[in-house]
């Protein structure tokens, strides 16, 4: 997921980035150097622990105040994605190229939410509402 979001450096390079990612050693290597808010892992499927995690993602979000939200992540996503619909921040979920079959609890979630869905196979587009095909990133 975090290598899809890499790959899109062309894109983002430009522009003040921002990552919130789940700690984990392969993470720390890929986005060390980078400025990094570290949050725990959140299971979407465990409605209760988004609430909180939907206020702390309100408070960053409030502090860094970014232009758009772009995720291909985990449950962690999901908290972002509820505040940044509250505050009116787009939000794009980029849809992992080793995505073949039924989205997970958490990309079904944010795809709804998302202003567009981004995918890297043709086939997704028939699957996911508001899908712009991309192509594969690597």
């Amino acid at each position: 997921m975090l290598l899809d979001l890499l790959a899109l450096r062309p894109w983002w390079s430009g522009h003040d980035v921002v990552w919130v990612a789940v700690r984990a050693p392969d993470t720390e290597i890929a986005l060390a150097g980078r400025r990094v808010h570290w949050r725990p892992e959140v299971f979407a499927s465990t409605r209760l622990r988004l609430v909180p995690a939907t206020w702390r993602a309100l408070r960053l979000l409030r502090a860094e105040r970014p232009d758009v939200i772009v995720s291909a992540g985990t449950g962690v996503a999901v908290g972002f994605f509820l505040a940044a619909r509250l505050l009116r921040v787009p939000s794009l979920w980029l849809e992992t190229l080793n995505m073949t079959g039924r989205a997970g609890v958490a990309a079904r979630i944010c795809t709804r939410l998302a202003a567009a869905v981004l995918v890297q196979r043709p086939a997704l587009l028939k699957t996911r509402p508001r899908a712009v095909l991309i192509g594969e990133l690597y």
